[in-house]
């Protein structure tokens, strides 16, 4: 830049000096000289607008690309070119709120169908977890809630302490088998502060025990109806065993799945009998003579079979020691689409000898008296 100002003012000065000078010359035409003058001053005038150009302009800015996004201030993490994608879809859900108080089954002792003598005392423990939101407290219990409840107690504390939600928390039961044979089940379920029962889940099922007694059964009706030394007589005399289904005179068949009055089917054996066709008809069997142990009953179900309109006397009746027949109990029976499920203490007759005899009387007219003994035993509680 001196350079060029050096050129310019080295130029003027020249012309000045031969402007000045006595030499002999020619005496330029006015437009030439204006020319030049004008020539230089705007040459001046172009350098000097290109220093003030050069020295007042502000800094020019770097200008981002349109579209790039600045990374935040104070910030360590690296910056990541943004990426364009599609809005996303979200699909509604619904999400089912936890309960207060929820348990879940985690495991358990003495499982289901485990055998025990009659009598027998055992303990089962059941491991449960908190599967609610509320913490078990000390007023917490567990109580019987359906079915047998085997010898547990109405209710009992769940825990001294507390059981957080997530946690777990062994639940133990002293029982007892009952006398009789049989399959028995009790259920239990938790019981809050505040009195409300809840169990396993959201359906608040509960827990449950489940056992079979192998049973003590003395003597069995129905597995020895036929069997040497029992005796089927009616009204119209000495009858067959099995007999045949619609004998006038009466008859006695052993039905693999008996149909109940209530229309249920069972899957053990039932007696159908049938008193012999005549007014006041009956029908009966004598079982040879048995030692009545101590501390048993006669159980039965006793009714009509299935949809049959019957009208009949269940007995019954017993010869003791030899002596006269006498009648035990009497159980009336028409349809009324019930079970009816009897049990007669036989505590008086320890000891003796007896003879039993199955008893159906029609009451008037035998139409329709088809009629079932189903599960007649002796056997313990």
């Amino acid at each position: 830049m001196k350079k060029i100002i050096f050129v310019i003012t080295s130029v003027l000065i020249f012309s000045l000096l031969l402007t000045g000078c006595n030499f002999p010359k020619k005496e330029a035409p006015e437009s030439q000289v204006d020319l030049l003058n004008t020539a230089a001053a705007q040459t001046i005038q172009a350098q000097q607008t290109l220093i003030a150009q050069i020295t007042e302009a502000p800094p020019t800015q770097e200008t981002l690309p349109t579209g790039t996004l600045m990374p935040p201030e104070d910030t360590d993490e690296p910056t990541k070119p943004p990426t364009v994608t599609s809005p996303p879809t979200t699909a509604a859900t619904n999400t089912p709120q936890v309960p207060c108080d929820q348990a879940a089954f985690v495991t358990e002792t003495i499982l289901d169908g485990t055998e025990f003598n009659p009598g027998q005392g055992f303990t089962k423990t059941w491991t449960i977890k908190n599967s609610g939101t509320c913490t078990w407290t000390s007023d917490y219990h567990v109580v019987f809630f359906n079915g047998n409840a085997l010898g547990a107690p109405a209710a009992k504390q769940l825990t001294s302490s507390t059981v957080a939600p997530g946690q777990s928390i062994q639940i133990s039961l002293d029982l007892q088998a009952p006398i009789a044979s049989g399959t028995y089940k009790g259920d239990f379920k938790l019981r809050n502060a505040g009195g409300v029962l809840f169990g396993l889940g959201t359906n608040n099922a509960p827990f449950w025990v489940k056992i079979i007694v192998p049973g003590v059964t003395i003597y069995d009706f129905t597995d020895k109806v036929c069997a040497s030394g029992v005796k089927w007589t009616s009204g119209a005399g000495d009858l067959s065993c099995p007999g045949t289904y619609n004998d006038n005179h009466g008859w006695v068949l052993v039905i693999d799945k008996p149909t109940l009055e209530n229309l249920a089917i069972d899957d053990e054996p039932g007696m159908q009998v049938h008193p012999n066709y005549a007014n006041d008809g009956w029908i009966r069997g004598t079982y040879p003579e048995i030692t009545v142990p101590d501390g048993v009953y006669f159980k039965a179900i006793v009714g009509c079979y299935g949809k049959e309109k019957c009208n009949v006397k269940f007995k019954l009746n017993a010869r003791i020691d030899g002596g006269a027949e006498q009648t035990l109990a009497t159980w009336h029976e028409v349809q009324d689409a019930k079970i009816n499920r009897v049990k007669l203490d036989l505590k008086s007759l320890a000891g003796k000898k007896v003879q039993f005899i199955l008893l159906v009387e029609a009451n008037g007219s035998p139409t329709n008296d088809v009629s079932l003994w189903f599960g007649p035993r002796i056997e313990t509680e």
